[in-house]
């Protein structure tokens, strides 16, 4: 059995409880005086430990935290969790036929699958640089480990493809939009929770250090107001 942190304090607020009960029923002015002031430091402490929990808390969610890599199974499983999905970047390797991301490929597709077609989900917004943009080929020019625009064009095939497999419905949720402009960011977002990472030369976003965050944070706002402007630019196109 687990001892969780709450367990411990229903354990002394029971405890607290029952000092202060017993001071009451204690004849002794001494002995009352001991329990009662034993009971009310254990209760301060709880109330106490409560407001810097909830402190620590909101300090986390607002600083955010800093990670290693992007875990696409993980993502797979949020976005079938979730109501709003938003992807930024030049393409991912689970819409690729990229060998290594097989089984990510097959997650997300029947994640995306799944979710739209569910009657409260919002929609999903990919956000996806042009391949025949020249922010493409210079991106292409910083990766030598990989056919970037090669994947680029993978990565909009397999989309048009799993537009095609929808119904009219379903495939109202489903936007899709190609940018010009260099990519500020690579952007994964499901609801209010997201993370994002820079670019490096000859290295993939899945391998770098990104920033997990809540979107109702300044970084947060920073973040939609930018995906928002991109995709309302008069150079960004729907992917037909």
């Amino acid at each position: 059995m687990w001892l969780r942190p709450w367990h411990v304090m229903v354990c002394v607020v029971g405890l607290a409880v029952g000092l202060i009960a017993a001071a009451y029923l204690t004849d002794g002015d001494r002995a009352r005086e001991l329990l009662l002031g034993l009971g009310v430091n254990l209760l301060s402490s709880c109330v106490f430990f409560v407001l810097l929990e909830l402190y620590w808390r909101r300090q986390e969610r607002v600083n955010g935290k800093e990670v290693h890599g992007f875990d696409y199974a993980a993502f797979a499983r949020n976005v079938g969790r979730s109501r709003l999905v938003r992807v930024l970047g030049t393409f991912i390797y689970p819409l690729t036929d990229h060998p290594a991301h097989a089984a990510d490929r097959a997650a997300l597709l029947a994640a995306l699958g799944q979710t739209v077609r569910r009657p409260g989900f919002v929609g999903v917004q990919f956000l996806f640089l042009h391949p025949d943009s020249p922010a493409a080929l210079a991106r292409a020019a910083e990766r030598k480990d990989d056919d970037v625009l090669g994947r680029m064009r993978e990565c909009l095939d397999t989309l048009r493809a799993f537009l095609k497999g929808l119904d009219a419905d379903a495939a109202t949720r489903v936007e899709v939009r190609l940018f010009r402009r260099p990519p500020p960011f690579s952007l994964f977002q499901m609801d209010n929770f997201a993370s994002l990472s820079f670019y490096y030369r000859d290295r993939p976003i899945s391998e770098v250090a990104r920033y997990e965050f809540f979107l109702d944070t300044p970084v947060g706002g920073f973040v939609e107001k930018t995906f928002d402007d991109l995709w309302r630019d008069e150079q960004t196109r729907p992917l037909e």
